[in-house]
C-alpha cells in the first residue's frame, strides 16, 4: 500500500489503498482463503477497513473497529530546516525510539504509543467471540504488538520489518483479561513476495522515496 499519493502531505493520515495496495489485499485473502477466521477487526482508517473487507474475502463478517490501534502520530515539522534533515528524521523514525521523551515524526511519543497499544490490545484478546481474529492495522502498531509478545521494548523497533501487506500470525493462550500471547508464529510474511526478492528497501526509506517523488 502507499500512504502517500499525488498531493498528500506526511500529515495526510487515510488515504484510500493504491492498486498495489489493492493487489496485496487480494494476495492475503488468497492466502487465508481456508483459514477459520471469525471475526476481523480494523482501526476506522480506509486503508486498514478495505484490507480486512478484501482479506476476509466472502465471509460474512462484521469489521469492528479499535480506533486506538490506529498509526503512529506524526507532529509538525516546521523546525525541520532542509530536506536532508527531513529524510534523516524519517527514514531514522526508530533510531532513539527506546530513550525518554522520543517521539514519533516529532508526534506521539513512543511511551504514549506503547500504552494505548497495550490496552487496545488487552482489550481485544480479552474478548470471547472470537477464536480466529484477523486484524489489519499499522506498521509501527504491529512493531509494538510484536515487541511487546517477545518481552521487549522499543528499542526492537528498528530490527522489526513490517513490509505492506505481510502477515503476523499469533498464538494466544488464555481467555479474558489472562489472555497473552503465547507464541509468534509467523512474522512479516509477504504472500505477493514470498521471497522478499527485491526487496532491499526498509518501509520507511521507501515511504520517503514515494513522499519525495509525488
Amino acid at each position: 500500500m502507499s500512504y502517500f499519493g499525488r498531493g498528500q502531505g506526511l500529515g495526510d493520515h487515510d488515504p484510500a489503498l493504491s492498486d498495489t495496495g489493492i493487489a496485496q489485499a487480494e494476495a492475503l485473502a488468497l492466502l487465508l482463503a481456508e483459514a477459520p477466521i471469525d471475526s476481523a477487526v480494523c482501526t476506522g482508517l480506509r486503508r486498514t477497513l478495505q484490507t480486512a473487507e478484501l482479506a476476509i474475502g466472502p465471509r460474512e463478517l462484521k469489521i469492528d473497529v479499535i480506533e486506538d490501534l490506529a498509526e503512529a502520530r506524526t507532529g509538525t515539522f516546521e523546525d525541520v530546516e532542509s530536506a536532508e534533515a527531513m529524510e534523516a528524521l524519517f527514514v531514522g523514525a526508530f533510531d532513539h525510539a527506546e530513550e525518554p521523551g522520543a517521539r514519533f515524526l516529532t508526534g506521539e511519543s513512543y511511551v504514549e504509543l506503547w500504552d494505548r497499544v497495550a490496552a487496545a490490545w488487552r482489550g481485544l484478546l480479552a474478548r470471547d467471540d472470537w477464536t480466529h481474529v484477523f486484524v489489519a492495522c499499522h506498521g509501527v502498531v504491529n512493531r509494538t504488538i510484536l515487541a511487546q509478545a517477545l518481552g521487549t521494548g522499543p528499542e526492537i523497533y528498528r530490527r522489526i520489518e513490517q513490509d505492506a501487506g505481510c502477515i503476523n500470525v499469533l498464538d494466544i493462550d488464555g481467555q479474558g483479561q489472562a489472555a497473552r500471547v503465547a507464541y509468534v508464529r509467523l512474522m512479516n510474511f509477504t504472500p505477493y513476495n514470498a521471497t522478499k526478492a527485491g526487496m532491499h528497501e526498509t518501509t520507511f526509506e521507501m515511504l520517503w522515496r514515494q513522499f519525495s517523488e509525488s
